[in-house]
C-alpha cells in the first residue's frame, strides 16, 4: 500500500499548524509515522515549504518515506498530482490530511482491504449523534432532520491510482475537495466504519484539546 501526505503551500503561512510538536510530535510527524507503519509514504509538499519539511522529517528513522515537490502554485491538487507521478504503477492510494493527527491502524486496514474487494474510492465515517435542526433564513427553526442517514467523514482516504489521479486532473482552479470531486464525477464512494477519536484540529488553537487525547489513547494503550 501507498499513501500521500499533502503539505500544501497555505501551510506556508501557518506552519506551525503542520510542524509544531503536539506531545511530542508535530501533526507532520505523527500522520507520517502511523501511515509508515503500513504503507510506502510519500509527502508532497509545495516548493517553499520543501525544506521545513525534510528538517521535521529528518532523524525519525522513517524506512519508506520520500519527499515529492509540486508544481506551482503548490495547493491541494498540485501536491496530490506529485505524490501520484512518485508512486506511478501502484494501484491502490491511502490519501491523508495533516489536519486529522490522528490515525487509526484499524481504520487503514480496513480501507485496505476494502479496495482489495474492488471499491475505486473509500471513505471513513461516523454517525452522526446529534439533533441537527433545518433552521430558516431568519434564523427560525423549521424542523428536526433524521439523522439515521447522515454520517460525519474522516481522513485517511482511499483511492484507486487511476481514480484519484483522473479526479485531480479534471479539478477546476477551487480548492481541491477528492470527496466533491468523487460526487461529482459520479464515482461511487464506498463508506466503512471510522475512528471514534478521528477528528479534524486547528493548530495551535486546539494544542491543548489534541494533546489530551492523545495522552488520553496512550494510557488505553498501555492498559
Amino acid at each position: 500500500m501507498a499513501a500521500i501526505v499533502p503539505v500544501p503551500a497555505r501551510f506556508a503561512e501557518r506552519p506551525a499548524a503542520a510542524l509544531a510538536a503536539v506531545a511530542g510530535l508535530s501533526p507532520l510527524q505523527r500522520v507520517v509515522r502511523s501511515l509508515a507503519e503500513t504503507a510506502y509514504v510519500v509527502v508532497a509538499v509545495a516548493e517553499q515549504l520543501r525544506e521545513p519539511v525534510r528538517r521535521a522529517l529528518a532523524g525519525q528513522e522513517f524506512s519508506a518515506v520520500r519527499i515529492a515537490v509540486a508544481d506551482p502554485p503548490g495547493e491541494r491538487a498540485q501536491c496530490i498530482a506529485a505524490g501520484l507521478r512518485d508512486l506511478a504503477g501502484r494501484p491502490h492510494v491511502v490519501l491523508h490530511d495533516i489536519e486529522w493527527p490522528l490515525v487509526g491502524a484499524d481504520v487503514l486496514d480496513r480501507i485496505v482491504a476494502t479496495l482489495r474487494d474492488g471499491a475505486v474510492a473509500v471513505m471513513p465515517a461516523r454517525p452522526v449523534t446529534d439533533s441537527v435542526k433545518a433552521v430558516s433564513t431568519e434564523g427560525v427553526v423549521t424542523a428536526t432532520l433524521d439523522r439515521s442517514q447522515l454520517r460525519t467523514v474522516q481522513y485517511p482516504r482511499g483511492f484507486t491510482a487511476d481514480v484519484l489521479a483522473s479526479l485531480v486532473a479534471h479539478s477546476d482552479s477551487a480548492p481541491f475537495d477528492e470527496l466533491e470531486a468523487a460526487l461529482s464525477a459520479g464515482t461511487a464512494v464506498t463508506v466503512i466504519d471510522g475512528d471514534d477519536d478521528a477528528l479534524s484540529v486547528e493548530l495551535p488553537r486546539d494544542t491543548d484539546y489534541l494533546a489530551a487525547l492523545i495522552e488520553g489513547r496512550q494510557d488505553l494503550i498501555a492498559d
